[in-house]
């Protein structure tokens, strides 16, 4: 199976590598290319990224969440049809969640998918050290295919030319582009909240200028070329959960807008065609909740906009009765916040939110858990049965407290969860965690809940 793709990975964090996919991406489109956005690892910002500059959803390869054949199923599902596939990777091209484990990293993920690799190497304030810099790279794993690398951060021509000399004639590596420092290159604000907080047409301009940067300074027909010399793939089957099934026919509505920004594409889709009618709803524009047998709330921002949250009564108060009323409610990080009674911003103002969760929630400064979990389920919930265990990833800076005993779902043996020890609000058919799951990592989770719905709806 032939499927022109490119990995784009970076020394580091922050080398660059999210500022040239993003810019690749867009400079494709702008080509008229059907550009395919993947992102390595769980998170969920850079997809956002991905999606309004290609215009297509990008889907999350986690080898640590997922089997290779996963990855193989998701990639092909999600890259077939298109003119090129392009993979953001995560933190540096050998970083994984172990110091002497490879899984879950963007070169495991390159060895699985066949891909070749485009380093992005930070090489500010260094010339001729960049050769041994991108060498390393180059000699690690020799079955990671690393076609060429992009110098980013160069301070003026001449600095250019030392580092690009170093490194294709000691380091014998292609150099495919040369950035120099731009007040255009870098995403300004790059944290929680930089899609919601600019309007599209603003995201157009700064894309359209990354993009401008990336045909400039990068040769584009190049990779194209590299991307579209990748190596054949065998075509695998598709996961079942993948599969059309109508036998369960349930309104499932997910509250996605610019506050509730957190989801997994590959989640809505398999409940789509597992027969979930998918309704969205706006927690913010919408003043009631729509008819629906099930509730999803994703992560997201609500400190950011806990006012305007705050300020909808009445879908708020919808969505307590609806909770109340024993329908299946599931909800993530900042959907467990949302479903609580307050949340406090960082700037100690607090904000009465749903109040079905007895619970109120504070932002702190520092973060309080990062990182990927298995929980196992000591209970039955709307989403896991006893004894189910579930890999999921976690991020989120704030902290619960308990206004009243509440029964919890999970164990935490790998994470923070609520209170280090456990995760998963449950009160009736309402589950809140703080754990993100994928829904490959516990494809089981769509027929319990679409299952609780329809026994509901039967009552």
């Amino acid at each position: 199976m032939h499927i022109p793709r490119i990995i784009l990975s970076g020394t580091s964090s922050w080398a660059g590598k999210t500022v040239v996919s993003i810019g690749l991406m867009r400079a494709l489109r702008n080509r008229g290319l059907d550009v395919r956005p993947f992102k390595v690892g769980p998170d969920f910002i850079d997809p956002s990224y991905h999606h309004y500059a290609t215009g297509r959803y990008s889907r999350n390869l986690d080898a640590f969440m997922m089997t290779p054949q996963d990855i193989l199923c998701t990639f092909q599902r999600s890259a077939e049809g298109g003119d090129i596939a392009v993979i953001e990777g995560t933190m540096g091209l050998y970083d994984s969640y172990h110091p002497i484990d490879e899984k879950g990293s963007t070169a495991h993920v390159s060895k699985i998918l066949k891909s070749p690799v485009i380093l992005i190497a930070n090489v500010e304030r260094i010339a001729r050290t960049a050769a041994p810099l991108v060498l390393g790279y180059k000699v690690f794993d020799k079955d990671v295919d690393i076609e060429g690398v992009i110098l980013n951060r160069l301070g003026n021509p001449r600095h250019a030319m030392k580092a690009k000399l170093a490194v294709e004639n000691l380091a014998k590596m292609r150099v495919i582009g040369v950035l120099p420092k731009d007040e255009r290159v870098f995403i300004p604000e790059r944290h929680l909240g930089l899609i919601p907080a600019y309007e599209r047409k603003k995201l157009n301009k700064l894309f359209d200028d990354l993009a401008e940067v990336v045909e400039s300074y990068i040769d584009v027909d190049a990779i194209i070329k590299i991307a579209e010399q990748a190596k054949s793939m065998r075509k695998v089957k598709q996961n079942p959960i993948f599969a059309p099934n109508k036998s369960i026919n349930v309104r499932l509505g997910f509250i996605r807008d610019e506050v509730f920004t957190f989801y997994y594409q590959d989640n809505i889709d398999a409940f789509a065609a597992n027969g979930a009618e998918i309704i969205y709803i706006n927690s913010i524009k919408d003043r009631r909740l729509p008819d629906i047998d099930a509730l999803y709330i994703g992560g997201g921002y609500p400190e950011i906009f806990a006012r305007e949250l705050e300020v909808n009564v009445s879908l708020k108060n919808d969505i307590y009765e609806f909770c109340d009323s024993g329908k299946p409610t599931y909800a993530e990080c900042g959907g467990l916040m949302y479903l609580g009674e307050s949340l406090t911003t960082k700037e100690e103002e607090e904000y009465k939110m749903v109040g079905f969760l007895p619970i109120k929630t504070k932002m702190l400064k520092r973060f309080q858990a990062l990182g990927y979990v298995k929980n196992k389920a000591f209970r039955d919930s709307p989403i896991a049965k006893k004894g189910a265990q579930i890999i999921g990833h976690e991020f989120h800076y704030s902290k619960i407290e308990f206004l009243s005993n509440i029964r919890y779902v999970y164990k935490v043996e790998r994470g923070k969860g609520v209170d280090g020890l456990h995760d998963g609000l449950l009160l009736k058919n309402t589950l809140a965690n703080y754990m993100h799951v994928h829904v490959l990592s516990y494809p089981e989770m769509v027929k319990n809940f679409l299952s609780t719905a329809k026994e509901v709806m039967q009552c």
